[in-house]
């Protein structure tokens, strides 16, 4: 039975929530805040191109997202490419691609970097057993590797990524990166010669072929129940009805929508921060390295690390210029966030200046963007607080990123909560007559 959904949010689990009931049937509507779609993947025109405002890139491994570059029929177009990783040291720069780059690392002593590999090759093995969702990474790696190897090198990435609170970062989180990002072999990233840009174009195309009624600069403001189905309300005034909602904002803006209605304390009362980030591009006519990325460690910068997106994508696109995304992963109410753009830009190209003067001095044009709501900060035993998708079964879903957990929030990891989310709600749907109470 064909029913009229609603879908909030046109970022990746919004398009492919999207993409799977119009798949199925279903009439549906797409309500999206910004003025276009793709979320943290979205881009911005260059030249007779877009670059993503954000790094992106897919992995051999990608179980959830795959399926639907091929759906779209973009798997053709897959480039493949082996990809490697640097990590500066007081300025030094160290390959960390092998068993033996990490057995040659100065900054660790021998024994530290034996110890290195055994928790790499522990989180191949075991890196998802449950128990490590009640232990702190900080706890489990200092075990793993020792106090000295855990401030040296793993206490900056940890803070570097979640800031002040590191400390009580699940070591399941940790290890369930660790497993997804490194096999036995060479490391392979994959990209579009497209971009992002180019899987966002796929979905809206396909969706609009289907019949989709996609709605830009419509930020949904709350979701209401009655004996006929759901109502969602826009800000700025309107109103529409539906038959049953998928929402995938984030878990904050969900419970504000969802305040009028009786929503599972597990839902209701869930506390759960984001880390943002900024992320600076400059454009340069040299390349920084031969590393895909890197991040560097009491080397005196202001940035955590380097993405040079040139190593995987290729320079065609960019015209010989080579993509450098100078990142900080930081929160929204942070000194840094606030900063003017000028004033980051300026900080960051004095980075660049200092540890790699030679393409500093072949800088063609720069860029900075912002993202409020991007990492969950996540704490342990959160896999027992996970919401759930079914909130109001039948009427009312979530699809979102206080899902993705353990997994590293990624275009996988959401494609991945829309698949966990499918089969309960095509059951329950099914089970509610249209137009009418359950």
């Amino acid at each position: 039975m064909s029913k009229h959904a609603a879908v909030i949010g046109g970022g990746i689990t919004g398009l492919a929530s999207a993409l799977a009931l119009s798949g199925r049937g279903h009439r549906v509507t797409l309500f999206e805040a910004d003025a276009d779609l793709g979320g943290l993947g979205t881009t911005f025109p260059w030249r007779d191109t877009h670059l993503e405002k954000f790094y992106h890139c897919f992995l051999p491994d990608d179980f959830a997202l795959l399926p639907r570059v091929s759906e779209l029929g973009l798997d053709g177009q897959m480039l493949w490419r082996e990809t490697k990783m640097g990590f500066m040291y007081q300025k030094k720069i160290w390959p960390m691609n092998t068993p033996g780059d990490l057995l040659s690392f100065g900054p660790l002593n021998w024994i530290e970097r034996v110890r290195m590999g055994l928790m790499g090759v522990r989180a191949r093995f075991d890196g998802l057993a449950p128990s490590l969702d009640d232990i702190t990474a900080e706890t489990y790696v200092r075990k793993m590797v020792g106090d000295r190897a855990f401030e040296v090198m793993w206490k900056p990435l940890l803070s570097a990524k979640i800031g002040d609170h590191y400390s009580a970062l699940p070591a399941l989180w940790l290890s369930s990166r660790m497993n997804r990002e490194k096999s036995s072999g060479p490391e392979r990233k994959g990209c579009l010669p497209g971009g992002y840009r180019s899987l966002i174009d796929a979905f809206a195309k396909e969706l609009a072929k289907r019949g989709v009624t996609i709605r830009l600069n419509a930020r949904a403001q709350s979701i209401a129940q009655d004996a006929q189905g759901m109502t969602v309300a826009l800000e700025g005034g309107g109103a529409e009805r539906f038959d049953f909602v998928v929402s995938t904002s984030p878990i904050g803006h969900f419970q504000q929508m969802t305040k009028s209605l009786d929503v599972p304390a597990s839902v209701r009362d869930l506390k759960l921060d984001y880390q943002g980030v900024v992320s600076a591009i400059f454009l340069t006519r040299e390349p920084l390295t031969h590393y895909y990325w890197m991040p560097w460690v009491d080397s005196g910068a202001l940035s955590q690390g380097v993405i040079e997106m040139s190593n995987l994508v290729p320079l065609g696109r960019t015209h010989g210029l080579h993509v450098n995304y100078l990142v900080n992963y930081t929160h929204r109410n942070g000194e840094l966030f606030a900063l003017p753009e000028e004033e980051i830009l300026k900080r960051y190209r004095a980075d660049l200046a200092a540890l790699f003067p030679k393409a500093a001095a072949t800088v063609e044009e720069q860029y900075l963007f912002r993202a409020p709501y991007v990492e969950p900060i996540w704490t342990t035993g959160y896999a027992r607080a996970v919401p759930p998708n079914s909130v109001i079964p039948g009427r009312l879903y979530l699809a979102c990123t206080a899902q993705v957990y353990p997994r590293v929030n990624s275009w996988n990891s959401c494609c991945a909560v829309v698949d966990q989310m499918l089969p309960q709600l095509f059951e329950e749907v099914q089970a509610v007559p249209a137009g009418g109470s359950k």
